[in-house]
């Protein structure tokens, strides 16, 4: 009983320090496996179709965003009530050409149109990384 309890232990040691070694000689010579999503993304050159697939997407849900920027920007301390109508009107219409050219964009993300997948529109100012205040002198 006891010599078959260490002759287990003795077969179980060998078997659990030699596997290792063994594996380690076939995995340290093959090369790394590289993502498949990546190697096609670069092969097909599809990162410019979903930056057009997202700005299309960003278009259509957040073309109202128009609305209040135009309000703001246009908006005057002296003529309150012109200036919240200008600065609608204008939102309204570029909303709803940002919408439209986000269902584009967002329908033809596959297509290179315009050349080389460029934004029709500017990226709305809400979206832009610009600082929010100026620094102080002394930062």
């Amino acid at each position: 009983m006891a010599g078959g309890r260490l002759l287990m232990i003795s077969a179980g040691l060998v078997l659990w320090l030699g596997a290792p070694l063994a594996w380690t000689d076939d995995t340290m010579s093959a090369p790394p496996p590289q993502d498949r999503v990546d190697d096609l993304m670069g092969r097909y050159n599809l990162h410019p179709a979903f930056e057009k697939l997202g700005r299309g997407v960003a278009n259509t849900l957040c073309g109202w965003l128009e609305l209040p920027l135009n309000i703001q920007k246009r908006y005057s301390a002296n003529d309150t009530g012109g200036s919240f109508f200008t600065g609608a009107a204008h939102g309204l219409f570029k909303g709803i050409v940002r919408t439209g050219v986000g269902v584009y964009e967002t329908v033809t993300f596959f297509l290179p149109y315009p050349e080389n997948f460029a934004p029709i529109l500017p990226t709305l100012e809400y979206f832009q990384k610009t600082p929010k205040r100026q620094p102080l002198p002394l930062e």
